[in-house]
């Protein structure tokens, strides 16, 4: 599976969310993610790096919590990624395995994040810890799908909720995270 995405950073995320529900789209209740990264020693998270990720997420809601394991490996840039994920029982039993095999720990983040649909597209409304407020527009594609059609796509929906395009970050929050730290440049 491939997932397209498009963040953009969001100024008002109480009229975002107004535009979203007037847009008759239904909010999920909020869910908070930790996400644990991991890569391989030395290599740099940013710019259109191939290499594969790995990412342990916990997630908590109405004080329900479950782990997830994700392999990520980017195609075009760090928005257009191939992705495989399943849940998992025990996080640091995994993360002992992640170890094991030569992955490191790169990054870890919490966010709490809201979703919504707009047809096959998935909204995300993130306040992530130490950064803001974010919309992601994104779409699970075969791999074979022409990264610049489902863009466009993407950035007609995220234009009718008023995002900009001189408001696109296309960081990950992964990078984000080392780059604050200036662990990344």
């Amino acid at each position: 599976m491939r997932e397209i995405e498009i963040k953009v950073k969001v100024a008002n995320k109480t009229r975002l969310l107004e535009i979203v529900k007037e847009r008759g789209m239904t909010v999920t209740e909020p869910v908070t993610q930790r996400d644990q990264v991991f890569g391989l020693p030395s290599e740099d998270g940013g710019g259109s790096n191939s290499a594969p990720w790995l990412r342990i997420r916990t997630e908590t809601i109405n004080g329900t919590t479950k782990q997830i394991f994700t392999l990520k490996k980017s195609i075009t840039n760090q928005m257009d990624s191939i992705e495989h994920e399943t849940e998992i029982e025990d996080a640091v039993e995994l993360a002992k395995i992640i170890h094991h095999i030569g992955f490191t720990p790169y990054s870890d983040s919490t966010k709490t994040r809201q979703k919504a649909h707009d047809g096959d597209i998935e909204i995300c409304i993130d306040s992530v810890e130490g950064f803001g407020d974010f919309v992601e527009a994104e779409k699970l594609t075969d791999e074979a799908a022409d990264y610049g059609v489902v863009a466009e796509e993407l950035w007609t929906v995220l234009e009718r909720l008023g995002a900009k395009r001189s408001d696109e970050v296309t960081d990950g929050y992964d990078v984000l995270t080392r780059k604050q730290q200036s662990l990344e440049t």
